[in-house]
């Protein structure tokens, strides 16, 4: 019995010290950049993202669930204009707002999620006219403070937002060339 609770003790000492090696050394920011071309006006790209009515038309969370629920708050399409979702398949929560625009260059979009996590990621958008078309960077990050840091590290978040970003610029180019 003795040597079972040896084991045991030796056991969660070994997984706490684990977790707690993992919490310092995992990365505390999620950074994903991805570049996407599209063949149509600078004007064209930089309406499909900024007015809010037009995300369903690329999401993909609404590809993965197509009965989400929205609506859009503000004047769609200006700094302030909200886009708010609730998911039924997925079971999830969040509102993105526009906070900043800078002529047809660039748009900021700030994200908070509250189911099934709570996160809160910025997107920015950097359009830049080149060979008859437009280059769109779209830069991701949001933070992952302890202990979510690990469960991200574990689950490999990274490559799954990199994947959703990756498909949501495909079906943006896919609407805008259409």
């Amino acid at each position: 019995m003795k040597k079972i609770v040896k084991i045991i003790g030796i056991t969660l000492s070994v997984i706490v010290v684990t977790g707690v090696i993992l919490s310092l050394v995992a990365p505390k920011k999620i950074s994903v950049t991805n570049t996407q071309f599209v063949k149509a006006s600078k004007q064209a790209v930089f309406d499909q993202l900024r007015f809010m009515k037009n995300f369903p038309n690329w999401s993909p969370f609404i590809k993965q669930d197509p009965e989400q629920q929205y609506t859009i708050s503000g004047t769609d399409g200006a700094v302030g204009a909200s886009y708010s979702w609730v998911g039924v398949k997925e079971k999830s929560k969040g509102t993105q707002k526009i906070v900043s625009i800078s002529g047809l260059d660039k748009i900021v979009i700030g994200c908070s999620i509250t189911e099934p996590f709570q996160s809160n990621p910025t997107f920015v958008y950097t359009l830049t006219e080149k060979n008859e078309g437009v280059e769109l960077v779209q830069q991701f990050d949001t933070d992952m403070p302890i202990p979510t840091n690990v469960i991200g590290l574990l689950m490999g978040l990274k490559a799954e937002i990199t994947a959703t970003n990756k498909q949501g610029l495909a079906l943006l180019k896919k609407a805008v060339e259409k």
